[in-house]
């Protein structure tokens, strides 16, 4: 008995040593169309997350495009960028979101209903893990881009300055791909789903990226946020890797900053997953949101406003032509009329009707 209990002991110490396996990746190599309507997450802002935090961080992730012409969009290079965030990343410096208290929440809410343009080169793209912001699915998954303020001619490697992270989300992919972007001819270096890195045959392009700020605190410790690369194992992740836990997540449009249009690109079929790749993990009830309904017309007593943007403050509930979906703190719109209670704003081609007391126009 006492021989089995030791072998059960050695048995167990064994398997607790053994590596983990291996993430699986998408081995996607550029952008292309994807079928949202047959994505299982399209309708959960909050993705698979099950804690209040994970809910919070998913439905700012998960922002839809916003009408930029007209709006207040913040202009910087990488430096400029990280002077933005210095203050929030001194005083919350290894915290996470679930942590803040009033004051940081206070300094972070702003900073993540900001549009930004960041400009910088390219250096380095891959495809973004299964994560529970897509309901962990391996064929719609983010797209991370590494943003530098000089072009690099190598791989990332140990003593390299870390870039600032920008992510293109399923949600926002088709309208770059229908803009002729691909990834490849702008970068210079892409990362394979083994995690070894290939050049792409071109030098990086200084782009321009538009979107969303967004403080992605699951990446706010020593080991993710550093100035430079301390650590870099072939077939393995380099940290740290970013400068900043801050990102531009989502990256809504992205341009050559020389001002070049992309050539026209021949488009590939639309993306459909592959069985049994994607599940979809039940989510939990999140915020209760303010319900909305669409409208054909704007309502006649409105006056209309051009070109004027609103942020949402409060979730609001809208229904969309394929099912439902949740507005999120921060997402801007693009108004088109209003009066004393409601607004009516463009989204995603239609117009609907939301309280103004969701919004921060009342």
């Amino acid at each position: 008995m006492k021989r089995r209990f030791l072998a059960a002991l050695l048995l167990l110490a064994a398997s607790s040593s053994l590596p983990a396996a291996p993430q699986r990746l998408s081995e996607d190599r550029d952008l292309k169309e994807l079928n949202l309507e047959s994505w299982n997450c399209l309708n959960k802002l909050e993705g698979s997350a099950r804690t209040p935090d994970g809910v919070e961080r998913n439905r700012l992730k998960n922002r839809s495009a916003v009408e930029l012409a007209g709006g207040n969009i913040e202009r910087v290079d990488v430096p400029g960028f990280l002077k933005l965030v210095s203050s929030h990343d001194t005083q919350t410096k290894g915290r996470k979101r679930k942590d803040l208290n009033g004051g940081d929440k206070s300094q972070r809410d702003p900073l993540e209903a900001k549009v930004v343009q960041l400009t910088g080169y390219l250096a380095l793209y891959y495809a973004g893990p299964p994560e529970t912001t897509n309901c962990a699915s391996v064929d719609f998954h983010d797209w991370h881009l590494e943003i530098t303020e000089k072009p690099p001619d190598h791989p990332p490697q140990v003593g390299d300055p870390t870039p600032i992270v920008c992510e293109i989300t399923p949600r926002t992919q088709n309208a770059i791909y229908h803009d002729n972007i691909r990834l490849q001819e702008l970068a210079a270096f892409f990362r394979r789903s083994d995690l070894t890195y290939e050049p792409t045959g071109h030098k990086a392009v200084k782009v321009r990226l538009t979107g969303y700020l967004l403080w992605d605190d699951e990446h706010n410790g020593s080991a993710d946020v550093g100035v430079s690369i301390q650590r870099a194992t072939v077939g393995r992740f380099h940290n740290p890797w970013r400068g900043t836990a801050w990102e531009l997540h989502p990256a809504i449009k992205v341009e050559r900053a020389d001002g070049a249009a992309p050539a026209p690109a021949s488009r590939t079929p639309v993306a459909e997953p592959t069985p049994g790749s994607s599940p979809a993990p039940s989510a939990p009830e999140a915020t209760p949101a303010v319900e909305a309904t669409p409208v054909a017309t704007p309502p006649p007593v409105a006056t209309p406003t051009p070109q004027q943007l609103v942020t949402v403050l409060q979730p609001v509930r809208i229904k969309i032509p394929y099912g439902e979906t949740t507005l999120p703190r921060g997402t801007q719109l693009r108004v088109i009329s209003r009066d004393a209670q409601s607004v009516t704003v463009a989204y995603m081609g239609k117009t609907y009707t939301i309280p103004i007391t969701s919004t921060d126009l009342h």
